[in-house]
């Protein structure tokens, strides 16, 4: 009998298997049916699996990030998509470094004065090499910013090559708020710096403040053997070429910084008041310094994780669209309420999750004309460094001619009836927009908070500062429902969750936001990657100007 029963099993199978092989290919979804497959059980499903206390809040270098991206892969895998990493696989691992100074080896003097650790300096620890060890005359440059095109150049003129360069934070007082955004940054500043061949960066802690940590930590990737130059910046210019950072990074205070000035006849406050009415002055130190110490490293590794969707079109799919959510959050951290696991379910499983329910109604459709490569990247929370990488290093063979990125489908906070959409006016990426606004009926409304310039605070950044067109489209302010301030109600959140560990599965879902949310970045997708033409930037796009000109 139980052989009879297992040759019944077995043929069962086989006439079910040949059924299965027979059975039709399922037709294609159409648009208006991917659109209202989005499924928001599968959603959540994803949501609670990356953002549960087992994923102990998916910290980089930690065993609960690899277990996201596994689990990550796994889904991609069943949906049929491709790996897009490297050499075949999944991922792009990377090895990072979290660096500090060893306290005892700091020392800092200008000429015969040697100044106090914590009270007149501190020093950025290195990433690539284990110590600094240099002399150097010192130069002032203002705020270190050169923008001819905005008629402002610090550096115009100045030789900073093999010098450490003395500078204030900050930008003119007349430039616009995303131009002093991006040029008062420091990774623009040392960018621009370490191009020209400089020595070093002192910036001058004009905030004011007290003393500085003498070990401050500092996360950086370390850039693939045989790469160089610095993260956007022309690579091949004088100094740039096999390096990724200024050979040494240091703050001091304003008291010193005006006894430098003080030195060549110069009154410091005088100095900073020209700069920020937009005159700029810049001047030898007339002074040399050495600055010494040593770096700890704490190595560590974390991939992205990529999966690809091959395009169609031979004229198209060598372009590819990539679609981006972080997938790190901080880990396990100083205990609030008795919780420690900062599970990041806003922030950002929920852009995680989002990537992964796009795919699984992009797979069921026709193949796009466009490749899509979905990303999920790591290290955001440190400095937006995992999309960093991959904007300077793709993993694909093609050309990646746009971004779209999800950090948190806000959605979940308040249901709204409109949607926000960063980056709206760099680039015709916008048509995009319009074409999913049109179709869900969710308007677009001005950016609440330009000040804010959140285009540039996030994973899509990094492929603008690779002269790569992104957008980023979520949901706004005006609530669904009339008695429901969805402004306030974002406030409240960024108050009471915004990385805690209140950020988790426990808190509130608004799932018609959700859903909402979820159409309409489908349909931006389905757009760039099927019903474009050429991707370009706006030319008067300051961003263009700085980033996608070149």
């Amino acid at each position: 009998m139980r052989a009879r029963r297992s040759s019944r099993a077995v043929l069962a199978l086989l006439v079910a298997g040949t059924a299965t092989a027979c059975a039709p290919e399922p037709a294609p979804l159409t648009l208006d049916e991917a659109a209202d497959s989005l499924s928001l059980d599968r959603y959540l499903a994803h949501l609670e699996a990356l953002s549960g206390d087992a994923m102990e809040g998916r910290r980089p270098g930690a065993a609960g990030y690899d277990s996201a991206a596994a689990y990550v892969i796994r889904e991609a895998t069943a949906l049929g998509l491709e790996p897009g990493g490297v050499n075949g696989d999944w991922l792009q691992p990377i090895l990072f470094r979290r660096s500090r100074v060893d306290p005892e080896s700091a020392s800092f003097r200008v000429g015969d004065v040697p100044l106090e650790p914590g009270a007149d300096f501190a020093i950025s620890p290195r990433v690539a090499t284990d110590r600094v060890d240099l002399r150097a005359p010192l130069v002032f440059a203002g705020f270190g910013i050169s923008a001819p095109d905005l008629g402002y150049d610090d550096l115009d003129g100045l030789d900073v090559a093999g010098k450490l360069v003395v500078v204030v934070p900050g930008a003119p007082d007349d430039f616009g708020s995303l131009e002093q955004t991006v040029l008062s940054s420091g990774a623009s500043r040392d960018a621009e710096l370490l191009a020209r061949g400089a020595a070093g960066v002192i910036v001058v802690r004009t905030g004011g403040g007290g003393r500085r940590s003498l070990s401050p930590v500092r996360t950086r990737y370390v850039v693939p053997e045989g790469a160089g130059g610095p993260a956007g910046a022309a690579a091949g210019t004088a100094g740039g070429a096999g390096r990724d950072e200024l050979p040494a990074s240091l703050t001091v205070s304003p008291e010193v910084a005006a006894g430098w000035t003080a030195g060549v006849g110069r009154s410091f406050d005088r100095v900073l008041a020209s700069i920020r009415s937009g005159t700029p002055t810049s001047f030898d130190l007339e002074a040399e310094a050495e600055v010494r110490a040593r770096f700890l490293h704490d190595p560590f590794e974390s991939p992205n994780v990529a999966a690809l969707l091959p395009g169609s079109d031979p004229e198209l799919r060598d372009e590819v669209l990539v679609l981006t959510a972080h997938l790190d959050h901080l880990g396990v951290g100083i205990p609030v309420g008795g919780d420690s696991i900062y599970n990041g379910t806003l922030d950002n499983a929920s852009g995680s999750s989002a990537l992964l329910t796009l795919a699984s109604v992009l797979t069921r459709m026709e193949p796009p004309r466009r490749s899509i490569l979905l990303l999920w990247v790591t290290a955001e929370e440190s400095g937006l460094l995992g999309s960093e990488y991959f904007a300077r290093f793709p993993t694909v063979d093609g050309r990646v001619v746009a971004n779209q990125n999800i950090d948190g489908v806000m959605g979940m906070i308040t249901a709204t009836s409109d949607m926000l959409a960063f980056g709206y006016e760099h680039s015709n990426l916008s048509e995009a927009v319009d074409f999913a606004v049109a179709r869900s009926g969710t308007p677009v409304s001005p950016d609440p908070t330009p000040e804010q310039n959140l285009f540039i605070r996030s994973d899509q950044y990094s492929f603008v500062r690779q002269g790569i067109p992104a957008i980023w489209v979520q949901s706004a302010r005006s609530a669904v429902d009339p008695s429901r301030d969805a402004q306030g109600e974002l406030d409240a959140w960024i108050a009471e969750r915004y990385h805690r560990p209140t950020d988790d599965l426990a808190q509130p879902l608004d799932l018609d936001g959700v859903r909402t949310e979820l159409r309409t970045v489908f349909l931006v997708t389905h757009h760039i990657a099927n019903e474009m033409g050429e991707i370009r930037w706006e030319e008067d796009s300051f961003l263009y100007q700085r980033f996608g000109a070149r």
